[in-house]
């Protein structure tokens, strides 16, 4: 009798240092990317181990031959993850991010149909883009447009951000209130789990360009537009891309 419960007590605890980590892996793959390539290797390896832990009490297989081939097995479940975690993930990971634009909407309190009516002039650029971490580690990037002029003056927009430094009421945060019920949306900082790739749409406001110009006019009156994906923390320029035109 008390076999049997050191049994089951041992395949219960088994079964819940399993079930956290394969939450931790499929539920949080931003947080799991993070860990260091040899530590992923040792988490799964942890789960494996405690599967077959809870299976145990199961098996009809003998302790005497579970101590004989418990080295082979050892072997034979941890030897992949270290393998795919350690050789064969850096060597076909590129350390890159890239982004590929798929369409464009301007949105305005003319144009909005009931999306956006807020009472302010500026327009809404929300370009339908998609995002691919490369990398072997989890990436944050912040998405920002930048307008090249004829003259090759820049003006440069960050996209509306998750969360304003202030409390105060702004454009941003209107905006932001409107459109963060609906998951199309991006907003800064965009998380991404290595070999991830998100599609969604980017919200920039438009504040100015030059006096009379409208966005789109200015676009077709020899502007030019960038994607760049930057360091949300020191604002480094991780990538680049050309916006298509609207």
């Amino acid at each position: 009798m008390r076999k049997v419960l050191i049994k089951s007590v041992s395949s219960i605890a088994s079964t819940l240092i399993a079930i956290s980590v394969a939450v931790l892996i499929w539920r949080q793959p931003v947080v799991f990317g993070e860990y260091p390539l040899v530590l992923r290797a040792i988490l799964l390896n942890v789960m494996v181990l405690a599967s077959l832990g809870a299976l145990y009490p199961f098996c009809p297989i003998s302790l005497r031959a579970w101590r004989k081939y418990q080295g082979f097995l050892f072997l034979f479940c941890c030897t992949p993850a270290f393998v795919f975690y350690l050789l064969v993930l850096p060597s076909r990971t590129l350390d890159g991010l890239s982004l590929e634009q798929q369409d464009s909407t301007l949105l305005s309190d003319r144009s909005s149909n009931g999306i956006i009516e807020i009472g302010f002039q500026y327009p809404i650029f929300t370009p339908a883009i998609s995002i691919i971490n490369r990398g072997a580690y989890s990436r944050e990037v912040n998405i920002f447009l930048r307008i090249i002029d004829r003259n090759q003056e820049t003006v440069l927009f960050r996209a509306v951000r998750s969360k304003s430094d202030g409390q105060n009421l702004t454009v941003e945060s209107t905006v932001r209130g409107m459109l963060s019920n609906n998951f199309r949306y991006l907003f800064n900082p965009v998380k991404l789990a290595p070999r991830q790739e998100m599609s969604g749409r980017a919200v920039f406001i438009i504040t100015n360009i030059e006096d009379g110009a409208t966005f789109t006019e200015a676009l077709g009156n020899g502007h030019t537009g960038v994607f760049e994906l930057r360091d949300p923390e020191g604002g480094q320029l991780l990538a680049s891309f050309p916006m298509a035109p609207i």
